[in-house]
């Protein structure tokens, strides 16, 4: 029973990234505490693992339409950090039951996010509560503070199921109203933004076979977008957003796609932020492809953001000349990518508007460098094609709602096929497309130039969950030394 318990309980925490599910993520936390309760680490390990598997089988579904290889090599990656978890003795009657179990979730879940080939932060506890009261306490302490908020709060629920403990309820109404006493930035000054989600013919991994019409639906639907503002029917924007792969036809070497891009340029008052496949021949990185977003203006393309985080096994190939072998699907991967250097910030009429590519925005730490080098509002420019009609799309939006709470900063989302979107501030969405369609997303987002404290201080809540787990293990060594 509390094998199928554990099980059942990933399924629920899986479940709570759905919207508006964020409350399972807190239940499923709990029953895993209760099947844990007083176990030896042997039955511990069971139980974490059958967790664990339940939970990413549901959560990375999505990545089987690479095949059900792919899709199990990366279940048991995420399941390896969370063994860690059966380590730690659970015992509902021990005073540290509030915080050990929260702060050994938060630092597996940094070791998820970093490790191996610079992690995978997708499936985060903090990601399902975009739509709960929980999320407010991202702008104090991040991810890593929601995240063990939610174990906290699963804690107190099992305290006062199994002892009706008043402490539980005195710490919860102190979650409360930290939650609700947390207020967003607001600001007086503006942007109009706008995306341009061209759309992609068909699903699939054979892109490269697709270029000339992706590249031709987005110049088409920025046509119509630019024929409007003439018209007078929608408003001069300061920015035309395209999506990551709006064109895998090289625009910085003379031929269709500069040309074509020159004429919209010409034609337009705001520069247009260009996504775009290009080719590295220089520097001491090496030689290859760039994962691009091209600041295109009247006189030609100027500054340049390349992907700083590349993601493994999809721009490059760890291991190649080992897995490159066995595995002839990697022959898709032929050139690594070369990643860039530096966060990518625009100068846009005297705006500073950040940009990230994709998964990038799963990683915390790229964020808070881009708003540390001057970002007052971030452009997302994504490629989820490959994934269509699958929950990767919505999880990364959710993902994306998430960063704008945390760091108090408007995300505009610019996908070749869905899901686009402008997300304010305090994660609301005023405008957001279907998936496989042309759409074009406008509107206004505030220029935020306040730090939130997760930004200035990212690390805090990592290192007291550290301090936390050391003292924990130190006091119950000592007393099994008595």
């Amino acid at each position: 029973m509390r094998f199928l318990a554990s099980i059942v309980a990933g399924a629920i925490v899986a479940w709570s990234f759905y919207p508006q599910h964020w409350w399972a993520s807190v239940v499923g936390m709990a029953i895993l505490l209760l099947t844990l309760d007083s176990k030896r680490r042997k039955t511990r390990l069971k139980l974490t693992l059958a967790f664990a598997l339940s939970f990413f089988a549901i959560q990375v579904q999505w990545v089987n339409v690479l095949g059900n290889d792919a899709w199990l090599g990366l279940v048991i990656l995420c399941t390896l950090p969370w063994l860690l978890f059966a380590l730690l003795p659970i015992d509902s009657k021990s005073k540290w039951f509030y915080f050990q179990p929260a702060a050994l979730v938060i630092v597996l879940e940094a070791i998820r996010a970093s490790w191996p080939w610079g992690g995978f932060p997708w499936g985060l506890l903090a990601y399902s509560q975009v739509d709960g009261p929980l999320v407010a306490l991202s702008t104090i302490g991040g991810q890593s503070l929601v995240s063990g908020v939610v174990v906290v709060c699963a804690a107190i629920a099992v305290k006062f199921v199994k002892f009706r403990s008043f402490s539980a309820l005195i710490l919860l109404l102190f979650i409360s109203i930290c939650s609700a006493s947390v207020s967003n930035f607001a600001s007086n000054k503006s942007v109009q933004l706008a995306a341009i989600q061209g759309n992609v013919p068909r699903v699939g991994n054979e892109l490269s076979a697709q270029r000339a019409a992706v590249l031709n639906n987005h110049l088409r639907t920025t046509e119509q977008f630019l024929s409007e503002i003439e018209s007078g029917s929608t408003p001069e924007p300061d920015l035309i957003v395209w999506p990551e792969s709006g064109t895998d036809i090289d625009p910085l070497e003379p031929g269709i796609a500069a040309d074509a891009i020159n004429k919209l340029a010409i034609r337009s008052e705001a520069p247009i932020l260009i996504g775009a496949t290009t080719w590295y021949s220089s520097g001491s990185k090496g030689v290859g492809p760039t994962n691009s977003g091209i600041l295109w203006t009247r006189t030609g393309p100027g500054q340049i953001y390349s992907k700083n985080h590349l993601v493994p096994f999809g721009e490059y190939l760890p291991l190649r000349d080992v897995l490159a072998k066995w595995i002839t699907r990697f022959d898709q991967i032929p050139n690594d990518f070369v990643p860039g250097e530096g966060p990518g910030v625009f100068d846009i009429s005297g705006a500073q508007i950040g940009d990230v590519i994709c998964f990038e925005v799963a990683y915390a730490n790229h964020i808070y460098d881009t708003i540390n080098a001057g970002a007052q509002a971030i452009t997302v420019q994504t490629n989820n094609a490959t994934y269509g009609n699958t929950t990767q799309p919505d999880q990364q939006f959710a993902i994306t709602r998430f960063r704008a709470i945390e760091t108090q900063r408007a995300f505009l989302v610019a996908s070749t096929s869905g899901i686009s979107g402008l997300i304010q501030n305090d994660g609301s969405v005023t405008d957001k497309t279907k998936q496989f369609e042309s759409a074009i997303v406008t509107g206004e987002a505030p220029l935020i130039s306040e730090k939130t404290f997760s930004t200035k201080y990212p690390y805090w809540v990592l290192i007291l969950s550290i301090i936390v787990l050391l003292v924990g293990f130190c006091r119950s060594s000592g007393s099994q030394n008595k």
